[in-house]
């Protein structure tokens, strides 16, 4: 019975298997009761009123009329219009900051389907259910998904890591049969190659850097097939490198015919540059050790943020010793292929969610070998294995991400309460911002790149527009041009024109405790 707790990655066989029996009826009521827990106790933590970042810039945008100006701005110039066109319209659907709360759902939904993907493609290839089910659910608990689920605009990046993945199977398959699975016809192969080219396309329109995930499916399985001749795994390798950078290519050519026929000029984050790659490989490295933390838990202790880490380092001696040299090429170079644009580009930076896919390669490698060398976990050990991690996972969103930024939007909210009602005369509103490192002095994690325990209002450019979203839907009886006319934010270290000097200046001193 207990095994059907592993089911919850694949609802089909549930379905299918309901009525058999009455003892199967009540293994699936356990089944759904486990993804009921899951989905209730993350919902609970980030179904709450607050923002972060560009939500409240493309909602004031929306509202001001000039979402086309954002759109190019940040869709056509940065190569990611599907990305902005939905980031734009579901913003605007919810069309208030608190009703953000309702996006976090849809990210749960998709992040747990994406995982599921893993768990039915690993299947697909002979892991077992217990080990599929481990890797998924940890693949699930890494901060990255964390992220995404607690940042309501990340609901759009999901579906880049799902398209490209499955884009990624579909090219598999024309060439596993190098790894010893049944040859395709030269038709099908073709229609395969085509397909998984354009999703992929379509997925590096989304978002970039989780469009990577295309080579992770080719991954798994030549780690999987260690038994294959070197030169047929190496084969298999080079040909879902060509088609990979193939899409690449195209994408790369559409995105300049975009920027020509659309008349914008593109970001730094789209220009290819090597001047700086030493830098980078630089930074690649120190990128890689963040992603070896896995950062299951994000506490200041060294010791505690380098468990993985030393796991990981282990398993790699292990293998030097026994000279899976391929592996460990195989591994590095995916490391590489999972984070090449950043390598490429003028102008990047390391968020969790740029090396996520790293850390589920990593996550991958270290499962697999763990169970290479300890009997496989029972059933009942992998379900309690999930909830262990899942719980790991809603302390570093709570501590990391909602409770600082639930602080934080209390704050604004309750000091746009207070603002009059505007006429004719100008708020000036000067804002004292917080110190970056405000919430991690308080918290008992290590603050994460640019994501977890990072104050919101450090950054200047959500504080007007989260405000001025804010006032409107405490006064909905005041038009977004009087908003946007007669409310002015300025920093307390900034200048003010000499004719705004005789106004009432009202103070924002978002340095709370």
């Amino acid at each position: 019975m207990g095994s059907r707790l592993l089911y919850i990655f694949s609802f089909n066989e549930i379905i299918s298997n309901y009525y058999k029996t009455a003892s199967m009826k009540q293994i699936s009521v356990k089944t759904w009761i486990y993804f009921g827990v899951i989905f209730s106790f993350l919902l609970v933590l980030v179904f709450r009123n607050y923002f972060s970042l560009d939500e409240p810039n493309v909602l004031w945008a929306w509202r001001k009329g000039e979402a086309l100006q954002w759109y190019k701005q940040y869709g056509i110039a940065e190569g990611r219009p599907v990305f902005c066109f939905l980031q734009i319209i579901t913003i605007e659907l919810v069309n208030a900051l608190a009703n953000l709360k309702y996006l976090r759902i849809v990210t749960i939904v998709l992040s747990f389907l994406f995982c599921r993907m893993i768990f039915l493609y690993l299947q697909k290839k002979g892991v077992s259910q217990t080990l599929a089910f481990i890797i998924s659910i940890l693949v699930f608990s890494l901060p990255g998904f964390a992220v995404f689920i607690s940042w309501a605009e990340c609901s759009m990046l999901v579906p880049s890591v799902m398209l490209s993945f499955y884009a990624g199977t579909l090219a598999v398959k024309v060439f596993a049969n190098q790894l010893g699975e049944d040859k395709i016809s030269k038709s099908k192969e073709n229609l395969l190659v085509f397909s998984a080219i354009a999703l992929q396309i379509v997925s590096l329109f989304n978002y970039q850097s989780l469009a990577l995930a295309f080579v992770i499916p080719a991954f798994f399985l030549l780690i999987l097939k260690p038994e294959m001749p070197s030169k047929k795994r190496f084969v298999f390798f080079v040909s879902i490198i060509v088609v990979f950078g193939i899409s690449l290519g195209i994408y790369y050519e559409l995105f300049k015919s975009l920027l020509n026929s659309s008349g914008v000029v593109m970001t730094p984050r789209g220009n290819v540059g090597f001047a700086n790659l030493p830098w980078k490989l630089k930074w690649f490295s120190g990128v890689l050790y963040e992603a070896t933390k896995l950062h299951f838990l994000l506490f200041k202790n060294l010791i505690v943020g380098n468990i993985f880490t030393l796991i990981i380092v282990v398993i790699l001696i292990r293998d030097l010793i026994k000279m899976k040299f391929l592996d460990l090429f195989f591994l590095l170079s995916f490391c590489v292929l999972l984070f090449l644009p950043h390598l490429l580009i003028v102008d990047s930076w390391g968020a969790s969610r740029n090396f996520l896919l790293i850390s589920l390669i990593l996550v991958f490698y270290m499962v697999t070998r763990i169970f290479e060398i300890i009997p496989t976990a029972s059933n009942y050990a992998a379900a309690g294995i999930g909830l262990v991690f899942i719980a790991i996972m809603g302390f570093n969103i709570w501590e990391g991400w909602v409770k600082p930024m639930q602080k934080d939007y209390v704050v604004m909210n309750e000091f746009a309460g207070k603002l009059p009602a505007i006429t004719t005369y100008t708020l000036i509103v000067e804002v004292t911002p917080p110190k970056f490192d405000m919430h991690e002095k308080q918290s008992v994690l290590k603050y994460y790149f640019d994501e977890f325990n990072a104050p919101l209002y450090s950054r200047i450019w959500p504080i007007e527009p989260g405000l001025k979203c804010l006032y409107g839907d405490i006064h909905p009886g005041i038009s977004v041009d009087k908003i946007s006319k007669l409310i002015k934010v300025y920093q307390d270290t900034v200048k003010l024109p000499a004719y705004e000097l005789n106004l009432t200046k009202i103070p924002l001193n978002l340095n709370y405790q």
